[in-house]
């Protein structure tokens, strides 16, 4: 089961990285593995907030049945679920204070799915990583 976690320093405050981190409406701004939303989706998280999230990977498209785990705004927050190619999923998102006007954020994916095995298995881990990066690229343009 691949893990994954990447980190960026944002010259922002928590807060706002937060505002945007927690508020679903927003993943399609930054969150590069995000398609579109199944349902439509809360304005915010929180403890046992469920939404449902297609998701692609190179080329695989997947429904990820979501479920908020851990809550605790405006530092951390944990989803985890199921996909529609039998894949489960755990994703963390932390953001701490660094400084005066700086954090860093933090982005944390545990995957496991039969599509990890074999050649394709390092493909799909590696465009993980690569998108991981890609998204809080993204994140630090929106909230910098």
């Amino acid at each position: 089961m691949p893990e994954i976690t990447t980190t960026r320093t944002l010259r922002t405050s928590q807060e706002k990285a937060w505002a945007v981190i927690s508020d679903p409406s927003r993943f399609e701004e930054w969150n590069t593995l995000h398609t579109r939303w199944g349902a439509e989706p809360p304005t915010e998280l929180g403890l046992g907030t469920k939404i449902v999230e297609v998701v692609t990977i190179k080329g695989v498209v997947d429904t990820i049945d979501f479920t908020t785990s851990a809550y605790d705004a405006p530092r951390y927050v944990q989803l985890e679920g199921s996909g529609s190619t039998g894949s489960t999923v755990q994703l963390d998102f932390t953001v701490d204070p660094n400084g005066d006007n700086a954090c860093n954020a933090t982005l944390h994916i545990i995957f496991d799915s039969s599509i990890l095995f074999g050649p394709l298995g390092k493909i799909i881990q590696k465009a993980f990583s690569k998108q991981l990066d890609k998204s809080l690229d993204k994140l630090s343009e929106l909230v910098e």
